[in-house]
């Protein structure tokens, strides 16, 4: 039991038997320590435990680290029990209030410690007092929970083991982790702080991730529209991707390569320089999770492969200076996130995870659910009905060449679909945008790196890569068509891609 909460008058006083047990408890503490708890576990007739029997936590350690990480435990029942052997150390322990007991090694100095309770007991002692306290609890309580803190997790008989590397990991790791995202997040405020104007920019066709990253930027920065507009080079074309930017109410602004010079900072999310068509000698800020294809020219640059969205850097971000992640905010991050990595099923990482868990609490879902469901036009069922009448199915690839499509948005879309297809290991659909061919791949998630098989395939023609399970290329199309006569949307080009994709897929084919 905590202190004097509630009054020792609602409690039921103990007979006194602590002999010396009770000299070692400060005065002030002792009315609550005589009272019985107030809180009755229930437990099942398995548990085979008698009706009020509770958790008498007692924990053996030498040393002030391992009693303030043990102590500060959230253990239910009473208060933790003490068993340390010398003076000084029970001196500082008994002024903060807890029980405290001798030897360790002695099975009645432990059975006065849990008194007819059931542990745990955690041993966090010297190595050469394992086995003898392990003893002294097998006489003392023989069903009693044990867990050894030691520098290894080497199995013990009758305990649990735990390495203080686990411990390390569990603690000290992530707030190192979130000083780390704390510095770099300081770094970027610090480098906009006095720029009047601040192009936050994204891909020329941005996705969910892209317009979710942005706004997060912005948010991070503590700009407006006016002061951090939110731009593009191209259009949105998905109809997911619009629906998020006018139910969210998101301004993206299409602007020329000209426009750049009227801001003084430039910010990349989810894009690097070398994605667009337009060239920059360099920019302020590229934050990204894509391959890095070529060298980023940038003052600050954070690239994680490793992660499946560029959201999730940015909400290491936020948390890190304690910004709040608003309502609309955290809706469209976590339908970044979600985008990104296809439910995470698709390239996520455990920073991911833990950015979509975060996210998913505060998120408006109902508006997600109307994000999620747009209305298809019949130019894209079109597209679709012509994809699914050209497909081909072999050696696990789905393989389908759109043709012309007038946005090309439908091509990745397509090719998530074509996964689905029964017995395929593989989705690569193809189309044609103007005079360049863009191809999509995708794959299940346990078979060669998509990125990599896509570069070997069609890296010596334009731009190809990505991660493990999906995987772009962009080349101009009159390259793959170089002595063909037939029209870019006819055989041809199909036959081509195959070719060249089951080549760089290898002898096994399923990868």
């Amino acid at each position: 039991m905590r202190g004097n909460e509630g009054g020792a008058a609602r409690g039921v006083r103990r007979r006194s038997r602590r002999r010396r047990w009770a000299l070692l408890e400060p005065p002030a503490r002792r009315s609550a320590l005589c009272r019985l708890p107030e809180r009755v576990d229930n437990t099942s007739a398995a548990s085979a435990e008698p009706e009020g029997t509770l958790m008498r936590p007692v924990l053996i350690c030498p040393d002030h680290l391992l009693e303030h990480v043990l102590g500060g435990a959230a253990f239910p029942g009473e208060r933790p029990s003490y068993l340390i052997e010398k003076g000084a150390r029970r001196a500082g322990v008994a002024k903060r209030g807890y029980r405290l007991g001798g030897d360790p090694t002695d099975p009645a100095v432990l059975r006065q410690a849990l008194r007819g309770g059931r542990g745990p007991v955690i041993v966090a002692a010297r190595p050469s007092q394992f086995a003898r306290i392990l003893a002294a609890v097998s006489e003392a309580a023989p069903e009693t929970p044990v867990l050894v803190v030691r520098e290894d997790d080497r199995p013990m008989a009758g305990a649990t083991t735990v390495s203080l590397a686990a411990l390390c990991e569990s603690t000290i790791q992530p707030a190192l982790d979130r000083v780390c995202q704390r510095a770099r997040a300081e770094r970027v405020r610090a480098h906009f702080e006095g720029a009047e104007r601040i192009l936050i920019l994204m891909q020329d066709d941005p996705d969910p991730d892209a317009i979710a990253s942005a706004m997060a930027l912005k948010t991070l920065l503590g700009r407006s529209r006016v002061s951090a507009p939110i731009c593009t080079f191209g259009s949105i074309t998905r109809p997911e991707n619009v629906a998020m930017c006018k139910i969210l109410d998101i301004e993206v602004l299409e602007i020329s390569a000209h426009a750049v010079d009227q801001f003084d900072r430039v910010a990349m999310v989810d894009v690097q320089p070398s994605f667009l068509e337009e060239r920059f000698e360099e920019v302020d800020l590229v934050i990204d999770h894509h391959p890095v294809d070529r060298p980023i020219h940038a003052r600050i640059k954070d690239v994680r492969p490793s992660y499946g969205a560029t959201s999730t850097i940015l909400v290491e971000y936020l948390r890190a200076l304690d910004i709040k992640i608003t309502q609309r905010l955290a809706t469209a991050l976590l339908y970044g996130i979600k985008a990104d990595t296809l439910g995470l099923e698709r390239g996520g990482s455990k920073a991911d995870l833990e950015a979509f868990t975060f996210l998913y609490m505060l998120a408006n879902h109902n508006t997600l659910r109307r994000i999620e469901r747009p209305e298809l036009s019949e130019v894209a069922l079109d597209v679709l009905a012509n994809g699914l009448a050209r497909r081909q199915i072999l050696k696990g690839v789905f393989f389908s060449h759109l043709g012309t499509v007038p946005t090309v948005d439908q091509i990745p879309q397509f090719a998530d679909f074509g996964l689905q297809a029964e017995g395929v290991e593989w989705s690569v659909v193809s189309g044609v945008v103007g005079t360049d061919l863009h191809i999509s791949v995708r794959n299940v998630g346990y078979v060669k790196s998509a990125g990599d098989v896509t570069r070997a395939a069609f890296g010596d023609l334009g731009s190809a890569g990505g991660h493990r399970t999906m995987a772009k290329a962009v080349v101009p199309l009159q390259e793959l068509l170089k002595g063909a006569d037939e029209s870019p949307s006819g055989h041809a080009c199909q036959e081509r891609i195959i070719q060249r994709f089951l080549r760089a897929l290898g002898p096994n084919a399923k990868g």
